[in-house]
């Protein structure tokens, strides 16, 4: 067996493990306002990955927060159309409300005790796919040097590494690359020696999003937007882990 199989291997080992739990148990029906809903997994499946987030080492962890981000294929419709619920003894709480993409879970410990069931209401054809991102602190202007984005990588990296493991780390190409969401109607641009060079553009009615290398640009250039980012992050490469959807 080569290396490359090796490699893969265990980074897939080191991804399911937070799951394990989720797939060993039973698969739930259950009829929901004429429609059948399916279960994908549970509250402690999902619960563990801010739990381990949350125990990152402070200086790994600082400045820096954990989402989820929710994208219907093939269609990309905005995940509240799944009707992901927490299915709770009080009733059903939904995960992604309106046309927001992020995932908004309730973490309690009672919901931890009653370990409710994720529930999917959605046709075979269409998933729910889950980006697992690493987001960086909402800054107080819309503006950052080249120097504090690869400060940034550097602590997305040290979180990478301590989350799942220093094999996910070096195989992570993502990780030396941010994901700047540039707000609707906004300009991006670079200055470089008090020259300005426009990235972006952002003429549409959602966020787009800027893969930014930094290190393609020279020390001192100053990345900024003329309206607040939506947000910074880095995208963890986990999608085919991260996907709900009915089995066949």
């Amino acid at each position: 067996m080569n290396k490359a199989c090796i490699s893969m291997g265990l980074l897939a080992v080191l991804l399911i493990a937070p799951f394990s739990s989720v797939s060993a148990e039973p698969e739930e029906t259950v009829t929901v306002t004429g429609q059948h809903a399916i279960r994908v997994g549970s509250y402690k499946g999902i619960y563990r990955v801010y739990d381990r987030f949350d125990r990152l080492p402070e200086k790994a962890g600082k400045n820096l927060s954990l989402h989820f981000l929710g994208d219907i294929l093939p269609d990309h419709a905005v995940p509240s159309e799944a009707r992901v619920v927490l299915h709770t003894k009080e009733g059903d709480i939904p995960l992604f409300v309106g046309e927001d993409r992020e995932m908004h879970f309730p973490r309690s410990e009672a919901l931890l005790a009653e370990n409710p069931p994720v529930l999917l209401t959605l046709p075979p054809n269409r998933k729910v796919q889950l980006e697992l991102a690493i987001e960086v602190d909402p800054l107080p202007a819309p503006s950052f040097t080249k120097e504090q984005s690869e400060g940034w990588l550097g602590e997305i990296n040290a979180a990478i590494r301590d989350f799942f493991g220093v094999i996910l780390a070096f195989l992570a190409p993502d990780a030396h690359r941010l994901k700047v969401d540039v707000a609707p109607g906004a300009r991006f641009e670079a200055v470089e020696n008090e020259t300005p060079r426009l990235l972006v553009d952002n003429q549409g009615a959602a966020p787009y999003t800027f893969i930014l290398h930094p290190q393609d640009y020279q020390d001192g250039t100053v990345f900024r937007s003329d309206r607040p980012f939506s947000m910074i992050r880095v995208k963890i490469p986990t999608d085919e882990f991260f996907t709900l959807k009915r089995k066949n």
